[in-house]
């Protein structure tokens, strides 16, 4: 993360900048007037540029970076760009800001403290990159270790699905030859129950007519 261009404005109108361009200027005008006036702090994105700002009293001091910025270490900057304009510029804390001392005659020299403060953080960033390159690998190290860990625990998972589906198979294997020893039962019963009754039919049906035809078969009239 670099910062590619800074600069100060008071009462919306830029007074110091460094390397802030054409283009620049013009989003940096118009999201000016959309600021509030007395203390806040405020990230706004256009296109790949991100910019920062920092409002104290009417005064906006702000910058423009990439994407991959760190708000805590931009505004670390805006913090210690501000306490060189007061120092210089500002007056006493009792009259902060002093108007007559902040125009853009009286200011434009601050813009080769912009330049000196840009340098060095983004110096200090650059020799940082290895560090962040590092910790990037790092991240990514513990990441595809946790994801792993993720695979194994749904692998073991799967397994024991895969068990209890098997057992759940061999259950209703096992269900339905019972259902199948059952219906036979129950088929033999009424079969056993039919026979039975038909064979009582038929003993009664003897019995009655050995009675009315005696046992010389000779039926009564």
């Amino acid at each position: 993360m670099l910062i590619s261009a800074s600069f100060v404005s008071y009462q919306r109108v830029i007074v110091a900048e460094h390397r802030v361009t054409a283009t620049m200027k013009g989003v940096v005008d118009v999201m000016l007037e959309q600021l509030p006036r007395y203390d806040t702090k405020a990230v706004y994105q256009y296109d790949e540029s991100v910019f920062h700002f920092l409002v104290e009293n009417e005064l906006v001091y702000g910058c423009v970076t990439g994407v991959d910025h760190t708000k805590r270490v931009v505004f670390e900057f805006l913090s210690r760009i501000r306490d060189f304009f007061k120092k210089e510029f500002a007056g006493s804390d009792r009259r902060y800001p002093r108007p007559s001392a902040i125009s853009f005659s009286a200011c434009s020299k601050f813009g080769a403290v912009l330049s000196d403060n840009m340098r060095s953080f983004n110096e200090t960033n650059s020799t940082g990159k290895l560090g962040e390159i590092n910790k990037l690998v790092d991240d990514t190290k513990h990441t595809m270790l946790g994801n792993i860990d993720v695979l194994i625990d749904r692998g073991e998972r799967i397994e024991l699905l895969c068990h209890k589906t098997e057992v759940l198979n061999t259950g209703s294997r096992a269900f339905q030859s019972s259902a199948r020893s059952l219906k036979w039962k129950v088929c033999m019963g009424k079969m056993r129950f039919v026979i039975g009754t038909f064979l009582l039919f038929l003993f009664f049906a003897t019995i009655s007519f050995i009675f009315i035809c005696g046992t010389n078969l000779k039926c009564k009239k």
